[in-house]
């Protein structure tokens, strides 16, 4: 069999997919229910805060403003999360290594750690929309692209993870992107308030932020409108998901974090 094939050994390709859906499966209060509950205290903070807060957006109140962003802040986090868990566990326990034997080619690898933590960010993302169905009802206006929209960010987030899971060595160093760089992003993108009404340079902060164009396009799906031009924010989104899977693919490629252990 020739492992320069993208799928040459599915029943390992899917065995190695189910470790990882099984592995954060396994404890669903610490990674389903403990972000969704995080989820839902922001919503009745800020929604029982701001719920008569004026939206710059005709229309729409701040409550349906909020759901969107805060899925999309749920699927970050949980996707991102869980390659990035995964791979430096299997630093410390010593096993690593043993990602070079899989008899499955290297792109079978990449994308079942990314498929798993796409899941995981899709489900918690759901999730937070069917607990805020009891706030601001079930309507959706493009639900096929609300579920496009989880997905993309969360396949990309998950690629994010999987890099940081090969690049570092410790969980210190994995909660310090995630507290420091990430968490940030996510409050700077969009999700809590309209991004240009940030003062002076945080206003420009878009541009350079890639969790904006995410978050927008979630919040189109889900109330039909969104800051700026939502094609823009299409392509931006694709450029994303296509960049962040070769970066992973070629850092675990090179074997960096797994050959040099």
């Amino acid at each position: 069999m020739n492992k320069s094939l993208i799928f040459y050994n599915r029943i390992g390709f899917i065995t190695l997919l189910t470790r990882e859906i099984h592995r954060f499966m396994k404890v669903p209060v610490q990674t389903v229910l403990a972000p969704l509950i995080s989820n839902m205290l922001y919503l009745a903070i800020f929604g029982g805060m701001l719920q008569t807060r004026q939206v710059g957006i005709d229309g729409v109140n701040y409550l349906h403003f909020l759901v969107p962003g805060l899925a999309t802040m749920g699927a970050i986090f949980a996707s991102f999360q869980n390659p990035a868990f995964s791979i430096i566990s299997q630093k410390f326990q010593n096993t690593i290594q043993d990602l070079n034997s899989y008899p499955i080619s290297n792109i079978e690898k990449i994308l079942a750690f990314i498929f798993g933590g796409m899941f995981r960010g899709v489900l918690v993302g759901l999730l937070t929309y069917a607990a805020t169905m009891f706030f601001v009802g079930y309507e959706i206006e493009y639900p096929l692209f609300f579920l496009l929209g989880l997905t993309a960010t969360s396949f990309v987030f998950a690629s994010i993870g999987l890099i940081a899971g090969l690049v570092l060595d410790n969980f210190e160093k994995m909660n310090f992107v995630l507290a420091i760089i990430i968490t940030p992003l996510t409050y700077l993108g969009g999700v809590f308030f309209e991004v240009s009404k940030l003062p002076g340079l945080l206003s420009s902060i878009k541009y350079i932020n890639p969790i904006y164009p995410l978050v927008n396009i979630t919040r189109y799906a889900y109330i039909g409108v969104c800051e700026g031009n939502i094609y823009i924010h299409i392509f931006i989104t694709t450029a994303l998901v296509i960049s962040s899977f070769l970066i992973a693919a070629y850092i675990f490629k090179k074997g960096i974090g797994i050959k040099t252990m």
